[in-house]
């Protein structure tokens, strides 16, 4: 295990604080369970034309922002049956960057105590040397994390993801069964235990699996997303910074100062 000081962003009081609060802000109009099919660019309107999967006019654009990063690659129609929304055949100066971004899988282990761990002097340790784990962190350290029951404590456990990639291989690209994840859970907590760090047993255990979790190359480089200001795109998300929510939102605020630096307004980034 190794300790480390290096400061962490997260939301408040929960991760998904940060899609609500956008979704609250004055001239957003949120859809959900819609997904974009095709995207379109009108040459002589200078916009784009976004159609749903299911073939519905979704309106006319003058900037983009995708978030997906199969927005081009052949994985979106492994998954729908449907050509990728973005053609970079239409496209051959994108084409370069949009090779399919390879991911690590990734098994969570989500655990609550009784009471705080008291023998464990930190609130989060990576692992070196564990063929199963690989990070260990307090969840309930988190600013604004409600504990329930009172005084009760959460950790979230990440696998390591060759641990992952294993597990996976062997069960198939399915659901994982519940006795599946039961095993995978055992084996998460035991590693856990074998810190020596005297971890009692949680009132509550469960693993999710993590198919995709994380990106294994960037693509962003220096601007931190994929921008193309002739054709008013901006491609942004963890797969061009770093594996995190935290890149994503970074990712996410430069594309949006390069479209607000389009348009003559302050960033304010």
């Amino acid at each position: 295990m190794e300790e480390g000081t290096t400061k962490k962003y997260v939301g408040v009081p929960g991760m998904n604080s940060i899609c609500k609060s956008l979704c609250l802000e004055d001239g957003v109009v949120a859809r959900f369970g819609v997904t974009v099919g095709k995207m379109d660019w009108l040459q002589n309107g200078s916009s784009w034309s976004l159609t749903s999967l299911d073939g519905k006019d979704l309106g006319n654009f003058d900037y983009v922002v995708a978030t997906d990063k199969n927005v081009a690659s052949h994985k979106f129609s492994g998954l729908t049956g449907r050509p990728p929304p973005l053609d970079l055949s239409v496209f051959p100066n994108l084409s370069t960057m949009f090779q399919d971004i390879p991911v690590r899988p990734c098994f969570a282990l989500m655990l609550a105590f009784s009471e705080p761990l008291a023998m464990v002097p930190v609130q989060g340790f990576s692992f070196y040397n564990s063929d199963s784990l690989s990070w260990a962190f307090c969840d309930s350290s988190k600013p604004g994390r409600v504990c329930l029951p009172p005084n009760s404590q959460s950790w979230v456990l990440r696998s390591t993801a060759e641990y992952a990639s294993k597990v996976i291989n062997n069960m198939g690209p399915r659901k994982p069964s519940a006795d599946a994840l039961a095993k995978v859970a055992e084996d998460l907590f035991k590693e856990f235990q074998a810190t020596g760090l005297n971890i009692p047993q949680p009132i509550f255990i469960k693993a999710h699996r993590w198919g995709s979790a994380f990106p294994a190359i960037s693509i962003g480089g220096d601007d931190k997303c994929v921008w193309d200001k002739s054709m008013k795109l901006a491609v942004c998300g963890d797969f061009c910074t770093s594996p995190s929510v935290e890149g994503a939102v970074v990712s996410g605020m430069t594309g949006a100062s390069k479209i607000l630096g389009c348009l003559n307004f302050p960033s304010g980034l």
